[in-house]
């Protein structure tokens, strides 16, 4: 039950797990700023669809390394050898390779806007999963800081002009996601690698459709150690990412998710971006209603630790 989540070990970590995925995802702007030049592109709008393959390449092999390291390798080899379930991790790695994609193409396009207002409408609909598909139910405090958050999403709405099909496809692709895995069953580093594997046919395809193949040869060390930090750097917060969403409930977990776009704001201004008066009332609602999960999140943990006290 959400009204117990920090009564279990496994819940706790699931929140910590959720906050610091939200940072070192909120780190992945400044890093992509930085990606390899190359002079043409067969397609426009290469870039993005160069980088998020390279992003699936890196990723499945770093996961490989991972697994092998710690001695896991046989749990994704098991899971991979069941081919009567290969149409379920294909359809998993369906819905979240979009989010890859997106993450990486709409900010070099224009779009920054459309994936900001995805990433504020999907907590929301994530607490709407929680409490009519897993019954879920929330803390009055936590259902303040949800009608807080949905005025201050209503109102990006109100400012943004119509609804882009990439605020569509962020808001419910995930939630569908979300709700795959859990019915998959498998541990979250297991399953993120089977999604990088099963992706790969379309990312080497891309590669090599983007790029000539003497190009592909002929790159630098630098710029595949470049490939190697943007796996490392995107598979670490989705691995911790994937944990808390089987670890917490999923209107919980869901909340939580309003941590990425205020850190992502933050970093935003770091980077000398400009933020119009008119989004401001957005990100201090939003800010709110963090500030009130925080507030319930304390008065739960003394709540326990004076439980416990008494036993």
């Amino acid at each position: 039950m959400l009204t117990r989540f920090l009564s279990s070990s496994e819940s706790t970590k699931g929140v910590v797990a959720s906050i610091i995925a939200s940072c070192l995802f909120a780190l992945m702007p400044i890093y992509v700023q930085f990606q390899p030049e190359f002079s043409h592109w067969s397609v426009e709008g290469g870039e993005g669809h160069w980088i998020a393959s390279q992003r699936v390449i890196w990723s499945a092999l770093f996961m490989m390394i991972v697994l092998s390291i710690s001695g896991r390798f046989l749990l994704f080899w098991r899971a991979f050898r069941q081919t009567h379930r290969w149409h379920r991790y294909l359809f998993s790695a369906l819905l979240v390779g979009p989010q890859y994609w997106i993450f990486v193409w709409a900010p070099l396009y224009g779009e920054t806007l459309s994936v900001a207002l995805g990433y504020f409408s999907l907590p929301l609909v994530l607490v709407l999963v929680g409490r009519f598909v897993y019954g879920d139910q929330l803390s009055p405090l936590q259902t303040v800081a949800c009608i807080v958050a949905a005025v201050g999403v209503a109102y990006a709405y109100m400012m943004a002009d119509g609804l882009s099909w990439i605020v569509l496809l962020i808001a419910l692709g995930y939630p569908v996601y979300f709700v795959h895995r859990r019915s998959l069953n498998i541990q979250s580093d297991v399953g993120f690698t089977l999604d990088n594997v099963f992706l790969l046919p379309f990312a080497l395809s891309a590669v090599f459709y983007l790029q000539p193949l003497d190009v592909i040869r002929n790159l630098d060390l630098s710029v595949m150690g470049y490939y190697i930090g943007l796996a490392i750097t995107g598979s670490v917060p989705m691995l911790l990412f994937l944990f808390a969403s089987q670890s917490l409930s999923m209107s919980l977990f869901g909340l939580l998710g309003y941590v990425e776009p205020v850190l992502v704001f933050v970093v935003g201004l770091l980077l000398g971006e400009r933020v119009a008066t008119a989004d401001l009332p957005t990100y201090l609602l939003v800010m709110a209603a963090l500030m009130i999960l925080a507030i319930d999140g304390v008065r739960r943990a003394r709540s326990h630790g004076m439980v416990k006290a008494k036993r």
